[in-house]
């Protein structure tokens, strides 16, 4: 195949081409031109560029479906997501995020402030401004964002835990249609967290009716992921059917010892849902623990034991990090609870890693068609959950390569096509002519997460190149930090440069 016209800008030759399809891998070229896939297959033609891939596998970038990158992606050169391959990060889950703002300029909701990362100066007040100011950043990464429920609820209740008014209604209502209408891709929710926690499904049905108008989905955090599983599974199952949207279930667990397993009866209620129907899909990350905000979990109903929580930040506490409450406990010379007390006294956002689940509960999970990955990385200070610098070398080096859990074109499938059809993004998720260059040339024997709980700063092993709409950020384990070539990315619109959308529409 040969292009149709002048030069190649870069040209990857000779590389075992996992397409993201699903399809199997088949070696071959892949030519490169003004930040798009030109031509996939035997290709001829001069380059400006060429990376020799033989014995490395070449796919899409992939798309981490559940992110909390909505500060990150404005303040920090993104190296935790691209050094994995991430070249696409969708924000604004768990209905949290930091738009649209309350009228005296606010939008942090208590509590929740340190899940997001460092922020730049706001210079916006509603949704589409915020999605404005994360073109105008220029990312190093492309991001897609969900409207968070959270923050639309607080800015017009503040922490009130009751239904709203008929007019509190209405005017949580015209802040989804507001970014709906600026691209959001959705509407997503954290029913774990206050203020989120006070809707009822009448409400959320409500909210996500103004999404259906305008094609959007409804991505949820579900209610409860320990004992009643099932119960908040079949809430997010019946907004989306009465609404009229898909739904995303994020991060599909099975909380606590006393449900575990509880995944096999999950799995089975949204394929019996799908089956009348109801288009519902999940993500999930490859780890046993989870990680949020310590006060959310201490009021759990299934108390974790203190050694199950590895306290991971704390402002003005670092030495605490790392630590589980059980040694904090015996360092304070305390109980646990007091242990608990006194670290979210010091800082009442604190952070931290809870081991609350099982391997066969996350094989099964991960293994399904269904299931996407999305990292759930907190951006945060301190010691993180390794998963925001592990997660997608970690499915293709542990799970892939080493368990043989999936084959390498169904794990690649579960981190670009699948994530990028179910959230709009029309011109990603595959090595396709025409599509964006959005690429991760990696070798399949070598890729692994090197993330750890007590070291979780460390970029993954294999990954060779990264490429952004065309451009390479990442190079054989160096992040180019002056190469900032995201987008972002608005639903049912192929991207293109800023400065072409604004000729066509005449701005």
């Amino acid at each position: 195949m040969s292009p149709d016209e002048g030069a190649f800008d870069l040209l990857i030759r000779g590389g075992t081409i996992v397409d993201g399809s699903g399809a199997p891998p088949f070696v071959g070229d892949i030519g490169l031109r003004e930040g798009r896939i030109i031509a996939v297959g035997r290709v001829e033609g001069p380059a400006a560029r060429t990376i020799d891939a033989a014995g490395l596998a070449v796919s899409p970038g992939f798309i981490d479906v559940h992110s909390h990158d909505d500060a990150a992606v404005m303040s920090t050169c993104m190296d935790f997501k691209l050094m994995q391959g991430v070249t696409t990060v969708i924000a604004g889950n768990c209905g949290a995020g930091v738009a649209p703002l309350r009228d005296d300029g606010s939008f942090a909701i208590p509590g929740m402030d340190t899940v997001l990362g460092a922020l730049p100066e706001v210079t916006w007040r509603t949704f589409g401004e915020y999605m404005q100011a994360v073109e105008r950043s220029e990312p190093a990464i492309n991001v897609g964002c969900f409207v968070p429920h959270g923050v639309v609820r607080y800015r017009h209740l503040g922490m009130d835990h009751r239904a709203p008014s008929a007019a509190e209604l209405g005017a949580m209502r015209a802040d989804v249609e507001e970014g709906m209408a600026a691209g959001a891709l959705g509407l997503s929710t954290g029913l774990i967290y206050p203020p989120g926690a006070f809707a009822q499904t009448e409400e959320l049905i409500a909210l996500t009716d103004a999404v259906a108008e305008h094609g959007g989905i409804y991505m949820s955090h579900i209610r409860d992921e320990s004992g009643r599983l099932l119960d908040a599974v079949s809430e997010a199952i019946r907004i989306g059917r009465e609404a009229g949207t898909p739904v995303q279930i994020s991060h599909h667990k099975a909380s606590g010892r006393s449900n575990w397993g509880k995944t096999e009866d999950s799995i089975a209620l949204i394929e019996r849902e799908r089956d009348a129907g109801t288009d519902v899909t999940f993500d999930a990350y490859p780890y046993t623990a989870a990680s949020t905000v310590l006060a959310v979990m201490a009021r759990a109903p299934e108390p974790l034991p203190p050694e199950a929580i590895l306290v991971s930040s704390v402002s003005g506490q670092p030495e605490w990090e790392g630590k589980t409450v059980a040694q904090l406990a015996d360092n304070f010379a305390c109980s646990p609870d007091e242990a608990i007390r006194r670290v979210l006294a010091a800082d009442p956002g604190a952070l931290a890693v809870f081991f609350l689940m099982h391997e066969d509960d996350v094989r099964r999970v991960l293994a399904h068609p269904l299931c996407m990955i999305g990292s759930d990385g907190i951006p945060s200070a301190g010691k993180p959950h390794p998963r925001l610098y592990g997660t997608f070398p970690r499915v293709l080096g542990k799970y892939v390569r080493e368990e043989k859990l999936m084959a390498l074109e169904e794990g690649v499938r579960k981190m670009t096509s699948l994530p990028a059809a179910r959230m709009g993004l029309g011109d990603r998720g595959l090595l396709k002519a025409g599509y964006a260059a959005d690429i991760a040339v990696f070798d399949p024997d070598a890729i692994s997460d090197r993330a750890t709980y007590e070291d979780p700063r460390q970029y993954p092993a294999g990954i060779e190149y990264v490429i952004v709409n065309g451009q390479v950020a990442a190079e054989r384990g160096e992040l180019r930090t002056a190469v900032r070539a995201g987008r972002l990315l608005r639903r049912g619109a192929a991207s293109r440069p800023q400065e072409e959308r604004e000729a066509s529409h005449g701005h």
